[in-house]
């Protein structure tokens, strides 16, 4: 017999503020690639420099996350929502204005930390206003906001950079973040649930049945997430400077296909997460990763038509465990949530920044086109290690 839906309604007012404050949050991960071959001639900017830009921000939107999440774990901060949302988008905004190298550093370290205190929260949040049953879609449908936000964020900047002023356009994005922030602050009670409510499941976790956290499972999730972030940036950095850079192309196509494959990644999310509901969580984990394998090999082959389409299905397959790895570790941290938040979405994926830099060494001394034979290379690991994750595959 199929389970009993819901009669709750599953897209809530919380939920919707958490997952447009997570889109605007993101803009600047989707924004910076685009962004990327501008600095890089505006300042003479080497490959490996460019890589350690995109490390910079991924560790400085990462490293921490854990530390907000053990917070939030003991300590309810809602107010840290609207707080980092704003963050985010000044450090996005003051990154054209940016005078050299070392102060371009500075302000993506900044949105950097708006978006380290951003996600264990709103996770948690997210979490804990979700219906039982649907926790994954609930987890994919704030995940999507996030995607979608780097897809918007890069079909945006293309647009401000290609008006009167280039750099100097990426002000703008602090708009968003204001507005945002403010219909955040004004509706903290909406997001954040009733005190009765976190008590109550705070019984349930510490006296009932007090959680136990299997570590070596935990690290097997981290270092799929790892990879798979790894080959996520690797590809969203690349993809531009190897159409402008290497094959001498229109800026604007390049921002194009980046958009493709991170618009395909926003349907990918949601439709993984929902999966994961019915067929279990390994199920998608392992199936996400086994798509992606061909298909990375594949591109730097193709032209045309056949381009949109291989980065297309390679975004959707790719991020479609994006949710479920989140929801995963939550259901194997119970009590930690908002750490298991800051484990999967911070810490493992801004580690993608350290491979970003490798990459572009990589670049710097064998060329461009050797980053993909090395991404293609990636998803292998991947495989093996969701091997290891709990749970059997095509379980219903």
């Amino acid at each position: 017999m199929d389970k009993p839906q819901s009669k709750e309604p599953f897209i809530t007012k919380p939920l919707a503020l958490l997952t447009f404050g997570h889109l605007i949050t993101d803009l600047g991960q989707g924004a910076l690639p685009v962004l990327l071959p501008f600095l890089k001639t505006a300042f003479s900017l080497t490959y490996t420099q460019i890589g350690f830009i995109v490390l910079v921000q991924n560790l400085t939107s990462s490293v921490i996350q854990p530390l907000f999440g053990y917070l939030t774990d003991r300590i309810s901060l809602p107010w840290l929502v609207p707080l980092s949302v704003m963050l985010a988008g000044i450090g996005l905004g003051i990154t054209g204005i940016m005078n050299s190298y070392y102060t371009v550093l500075t302000a993506v370290v900044l949105g950097g930390l708006g978006i380290a205190c951003f996600h264990p929260q709103a996770s948690k949040l997210v979490h804990q206003v979700s219906n039982t049953a649907t926790k994954g879609r609930s987890m994919g449908f704030f995940s999507v906001g996030g995607n979608l936000g780097l897809a918007i964020g890069s079909i945006g900047m293309s647009f401000a950079l290609n008006q009167s002023g280039i750099l100097d356009n990426t002000v703008y994005f602090i708009l968003p973040a204001f507005i945002m922030a403010m219909l955040l602050s004004q509706n903290l009670q909406a997001i954040s649930p009733k005190p009765a409510v976190v008590q109550a499941a705070a019984a349930t976790v510490n006296v009932a049945n007090k959680p136990t956290v299997n570590y070596g499972l935990l690290a097997i999730i981290l270092g799929f997430v790892f990879v798979r972030s790894s080959i996520h940036t690797g590809l969203s950095t690349y993809i531009p400077l190897y159409y402008i850079n290497y094959l001498s192309g229109d800026p604007m196509y390049a921002s194009y296909l980046l958009a493709v494959f991170l618009f395909a990644g926003v349907v990918g999310t949601y439709t993984g997460a929902a999966l994961s509901d019915r067929f279990g969580r390994k199920t998608v984990i392992m199936g996400s990763i086994l798509i992606t394998l061909p298909l990375i090999s594949l591109f730097p082959y193709t032209t045309g038509l056949a381009t949109l389409i291989v980065l297309a299905l390679t975004g959707l397959a790719l991020i479609s465990s994006f949710a479920t790895t989140v929801v995963l570790a939550q259901e194997m941290m119970p009590g930690y949530i908002g750490m298991a938040s800051g484990l999967t979405i911070g810490f493992s994926i801004g580690l993608g920044g350290v491979g970003a830099t490798i990459l572009g060494y990589v670049a710097d001394h064998f060329g461009i086109p050797s980053v993909f034979t090395v991404l293609a290379v990636l998803p292998l690991a991947g495989v093996i290690l969701a091997w290891f994750l709990p749970g059997k595959l095509f379980k219903r």
